[in-house]
């Protein structure tokens, strides 16, 4: 019986089973699917490319232009400008929009940092309690680099720590108002602590001091200015006869100049009830206008 069942085969063995089994082997490599592609080193460039490397590459492509699909977009009016993307073209050509534009003050390309602002450590806290030491240095080259740096400013915020964070919250003002048409133009706190900021100066005798940061800033602001270009393109343009055309872009620069006035109005309130009505001078909230 033993030997009976050593004999049998059951189509396993014997050489012409060998080649059969060989048939039916699976080779370890993945077939080539790119045999097209040649063995030239352009053909092994599109290979490396079509594998993890590639499909990773697919990929993080693939994601970015889903977010960037799917990002809100506020709607603007048909054929309507704003005059932050006038001063987004005129940095793009690295020409000044205003007509003072000191030559000390680098104009560098247009990034994401350069309309972003990082507030400096302890920035609030001296502002609240109206620290005047040495101002660092590396704020100073805020101010000196910013986009919306005025005439003069370097020179007022150069003569303390408190002043300096001042000045860049009346920069930030002005790259609020034009970047952003409806958020905020300064962030709560820091609008309280420039306040108080005010407020101390007076106390110390330094009315007159204040009064003429806020007609020198008001005088030296790029804002105005491009404000004006913006407008004078407006009205030379061939629709400037259609009122709705007209109304739309006259629009966009009222809102902002609501915003500057009521916000400075708020910063430098103290100087209309303490000091110009002793001096007849305009009033805070006259000044911009």
């Amino acid at each position: 019986m033993t030997g009976g069942l050593s004999e049998l085969s059951f189509g396993f063995a014997g050489s012409g089973d060998d080649e059969k089994s060989r048939e039916f082997q699976r080779s370890s490599a993945p077939p080539d699917r790119c045999v097209g592609l040649g063995q030239g080193t352009g053909g092994q460039i599109s290979r490396s490319c079509l594998g993890l490397v590639g499909a990773q590459t697919l990929k993080d492509i693939r994601a970015g232009f889903q977010a960037q699909v799917s990002k809100e977009v506020e709607p603007k009016p048909l054929g309507a400008m704003s005059p932050s993307s006038l001063a987004v073209k005129a940095a793009e050509r690295e020409t000044p929009i205003s007509p003072h534009s000191p030559s000390a003050t680098p104009r560098a390309a247009v990034t994401g940092a350069m309309f972003s602002f990082s507030e400096p450590q302890g920035m609030w806290y001296s502002l609240l309690v109206n620290d005047m030491g040495p101002s660092p240095q590396e704020d100073l080259d805020k101010v000196v680099s910013h986009r919306w740096s005025f005439q003069g400013a370097l020179e007022l915020a150069s003569q303390g720590k408190s002043i300096c964070y001042f000045i860049l919250c009346l920069l930030e003002i002005q790259r609020n108002i034009q970047m952003d048409q409806e958020g905020e133009a300064l962030h709560p706190s820091l609008l309280d602590a420039c306040k108080t900021f005010v407020r101390c100066q007076c106390r110390e005798g330094k009315m007159g001091e204040m009064y003429q940061v806020l007609t020198h800033f008001i005088s030296n602001s790029l804002i105005f200015f491009e404000w004006e270009r913006f407008l004078n393109e407006i009205f030379q343009d061939a629709r400037a006869h259609q009122e709705r055309f007209l109304a739309i872009h006259l629009e966009q620069v009222w809102t902002r100049y609501k915003r500057l006035k009521d916000i400075l109005e708020a910063m430098f309130d103290y100087l209309d009830a303490n000091f110009t009505w002793r001096h007849r001078l305009p009033k805070a909230s006259s000044l911009p206008a």
